[in-house]
């Protein structure tokens, strides 16, 4: 039982909600923190479930995304160890507004709302972090909305790639190599959109020489180029 807490503790010391709080402190929230294993594709929440917790990904990665009646889904974020989850409901009281289902193996850690309310008085430091995060997701959905809004299907994967490429790095000049992590329907819903449709903008992308595919994996002959492609969107 000992080895149980001392781990917890351990675990939270490594979060970055909790990073600055004292043993004592930090040995407090274990008290009242459960931790659950989920497996690849199962389900953490769903949209409309009450709240009862703060969930923090130990380690992992979750899938937040909507859906809609057709089954059709909208990529929200993909949370990774030291991420948190439904911050949102915790605080107002009301239902998950998304769905979160673990994409590999998932270890959670599961705070009671109420107990994590209860933190956030009494420290203010950690009320000040999630206030950063919850702005960070306000500016994330902002930038979402807008880009579903104004921007193509086209003009949303060029962006994409654009942005592996930054990530990714320059390597040969103006020339980048990269690897699609996601499927078609996985960049669907990731992009707002339908699977066909990313596979059509792909071939025409290809078909005009601002990309080359070969399965999974994309080149970028000139980054420039595409940036320029971008611009007229």
């Amino acid at each position: 039982m000992q080895n149980l807490k001392s781990n917890l503790i351990a675990a939270l010391r490594r979060l970055p909600l909790f990073n600055e709080l004292s043993e004592e402190e930090l040995e407090v929230i274990a008290e009242r923190v459960r931790r659950r294993k989920y497996e690849a594709d199962e389900m953490i929440f769903s949209e409309g479930e009450a709240c009862h917790e703060l969930l923090i990904v130990e380690a992992g990665e979750v899938k937040v995304f909507k859906s809609a009646a057709n089954g059709r889904e909208q990529l929200i974020a993909i949370e990774r160890a030291g991420n948190s989850l439904a911050e949102f409901p915790v605080f107002d009281e009301g239902r998950h507004s998304s769905t979160a289902r673990a994409i590999v193996s998932t270890i959670v850690l599961e705070l009671p709302a109420e107990h994590f309310r209860k933190i956030c008085l009494q420290y203010p430091k950690v009320a000040i972090k999630v206030i950063r995060v919850l702005g960070h997701r306000l500016r994330h959905l902002d930038g979402l909305v807008e880009k579903l809004s104004f921007s193509t299907v086209r003009g949303r994967l060029i962006a994409h790639l654009l942005q592996l490429a930054k990530d990714r790095g320059p390597q040969d000049g103006n020339r980048v190599d990269l690897e699609l992590l996601e499927n078609n329907e996985e960049l669907a819903a990731r992009l707002g959109t339908v699977r066909e449709l990313i596979s059509r903008n792909l071939g025409r992308l290809h078909g005009e020489g601002l990309i080359e595919m070969r399965r999974r994996a994309v080149t970028i002959p000139d980054v420039k180029k595409l940036q320029n492609e971008m611009s007229h969107e």
